[in-house]
């Protein structure tokens, strides 16, 4: 009985408070934005757009690998190691093989329909004009094959933990 008391209180605040932040938060987003184009360039904050619009379809594709590994598991196929260890190379094909069509297609989707992350964020379309209305800037942050190398081997384990996870439904 507490509990329904205080979610009708709260609910209520938190809707208030999101109303009343929702400008400053979206304001956030495109300075995340803008930082994001000085470390790494405009085309890459602007590729990250992109890739915001066809999530979808690196979400089915991660679906259909665990869908393929749970139909293995239960005809005796190949081990969940196997689907792992490769899971990142093949996710990152998938992307590689959607043609720009696509992506200019889901561009005017996103405009028509006001794709954005969540709530809070400002329209995906609006975020990525933004970006190219100004002059493009060169990444400030760049990494050599060497550094590649040493954040590839750190972030190895963190790859097939969430991997497996993935894969496990989760």
């Amino acid at each position: 009985m507490r509990a329904a008391v205080g979610e009708r209180v709260a609910g209520p605040c938190r809707t208030s408070c999101d109303h009343l932040t929702l400008r400053a938060t979206q304001r956030g987003e495109y300075l995340a934005d803008s930082f994001a184009a000085r470390c790494g360039s405009t085309a890459a904050a602007v590729g990250l757009m992109d890739g915001l619009l066809v999530s979808g379809s690196a979400s089915a594709t991660l679906l259909r690998e665990s869908n393929a590994l749970r139909n293995r598991r239960s005809s005796g196929g190949r081990a969940a190691g196997e689907a792992e260890s490769g899971l990142w190379e093949r996710l990152a094909a998938h992307v590689e093989s959607i043609p720009a069509s696509e992506y200019e297609r889901q561009r005017r989707r996103s405009a028509v329909r006001g794709h954005s992350v969540d709530s809070t964020h400002p329209p995906t379309h609006l975020r990525r004009s933004r970006l190219l209305a100004v002059a493009a800037l060169p990444a400030a942050v760049t990494v050599d094959s060497a550094r590649d190398a040493v954040l590839r081997a750190e972030l190895s384990g963190a790859r097939g933990v969430v991997a497996r996870r993935v894969l496990n439904g989760g």
